[in-house]
This record gives C-alpha cells, structure tokens and sequence, in this order.
C-alpha cells in the first residue's frame, strides 16, 4: 500500500519506500525547505537597488531576477550587461524580453 507524500497538503503518493515524494525529495535536496518554490518572493527594497547601481546580486530567486532584467532593460542597459549582473546567460535576458517578461506577472 502506498502511502501519500507527509509534506502537508501533498496528495502525490510517495516514492516506494519513502515517506516523500519525488518533487519535495528534490526540493529538500536543492534548498533544504520542502515548501521553497522561486516564484513566490521578491524584496521590493532589493529589486530597486540592483536596478539602480546595476551592481551584480547573487541569492536573488527567479522572480527578483526577471523584474530586476525588465528594470535594467527600461534603463537601456544591454543584454550582456544585464546577463552579467544576474548571472545568467545572454541568452536568457533575450527570451525573458521576447516573452515580455510575463513570467514576473
């Protein structure tokens, strides 16, 4: 009989033999917090200084990076110059800027 993952408000059965499931296993490996998801915060208060002194910022989630590429991206800074700020790849900025950056929305 398989059991459901102990996580609260889980439904995923858990990986045989275990007591979670495979999504919060990685999650707990990745960042010790079976509940971390990358979209859900962003400090206003950073954002703003990034996007002010365009200084490099390392521990920023997802979201805090697509809102500090699109205020960069208003300040007419390029996309190898934001990619370097972010530590991302140029890449990345240019697909972030294609799709509008709606993943922030």
């Amino acid at each position: 009989m398989r059991h459901h993952c102990r996580i609260t408000g889980c439904t995923t059965p858990a990986i045989t033999g275990r007591r979670i499931c495979s999504k919060h296993k990685q999650r707990i490996a990745l960042h010790g917090d079976p509940d971390f998801t990358q979209w859900t915060a962003a400090d206003e208060h950073d954002v703003a200084a990034i996007i002010r002194d365009a200084r490099p910022a390392p521990g920023l989630t997802r979201l805090e990076r697509v809102l500090v590429a699109r205020g960069l991206t208003q300040h007419g800074l390029p996309a190898t110059e934001i990619a370097r700020i972010l530590t991302v790849t140029e890449r990345t900025v240019y697909r972030w800027r294609s799709e509008g950056f709606r993943q922030a929305a």
